[in-house]
């Protein structure tokens, strides 16, 4: 799929890319255990969700649903718990909810990054999701996932789950909404050049939309 990385290209061994590997593995448990057991247990987690995705028995990457389960749980939901926990406590329902708002939209947004593997990810027996339902098919299935959980930031407010700046969180719910749908309308546009593209801009679209929604509720729960 990624023929130009690194390690395909022979610039580093497998070993090599296993002790470095263990080495950052190893560091984030140790940096995650400094803060606390609660950042230590998310942080854990998720790690291992990063196995589990990759590696066999499970392999999870080669069932459309599993994976974006094993991306969406970890990487929305228990990271931004994780992040919570360096300042409060997370038996809190708050951190929950704000993980939910996060976990909803990859759960959906991380297919994007499906679309330019297909022609790998066929040759390994992995399922994804334009593989299992058809290119134009899978963007209607994960559209609502990049518009419908931002509703939850006003949502929030109104049931007094988040207690950031209400304004701010109105302001940066409906402005996602509006930032997802011109992603939906950037995948239907040419649906099917998708599949031809290293990294479609839906995939940077995405990270984008991930660190202004991560810096909107550092800023609203500041001021």
């Amino acid at each position: 799929n990624k023929p130009e990385r690194p390690l395909v290209k022979g610039q580093i061994t497998i070993a090599n890319a296993w002790i470095v590997s263990g080495i950052a593995y190893g560091l984030s448990l140790i940096l995650a255990y400094l803060i606390g057991w609660q950042c230590l247990l998310m942080v854990g987690i998720a790690a291992f969700c990063t196995i589990i995705y990759s590696a066999p028995p499970l392999r999870t990457k080669r069932h459309w649903l599993a994976a974006a389960l094993t991306i969406a749980i970890p990487r929305g939901i228990l990271l931004k718990v994780a992040g919570w926990s360096v300042l409060s406590d997370i038996h809190y329902f708050e951190p929950w909810y704000i993980g939910l708002i996060f976990g909803i939209f990859l759960l959906g947004a991380t297919t994007t990054k499906d679309y330019a593997d297909m022609k790998g990810d066929a040759a390994n027996s992995c399922s994804t999701l334009p593989l299992r339902f058809g290119i134009e098919r899978s963007i209607y299935i994960i559209a609502p996932c990049f518009i419908v959980p931002f509703l939850l930031f006003p949502l929030g407010i109104w049931f007094q789950v988040l207690h950031g700046h209400a304004i701010l969180l109105a302001f940066l719910g409906f402005s996602l909404m509006l930032w997802g749908a011109y992603v939906v309308k950037l995948l239907m546009q040419d649906p099917h050049s998708l599949a031809y593209t290293e990294n479609h801009p839906s995939w940077t679209q995405m990270y984008c939309m991930m660190m202004y929604a991560q810096l909107g509720l550092m800023i609203a729960y500041i001021v």
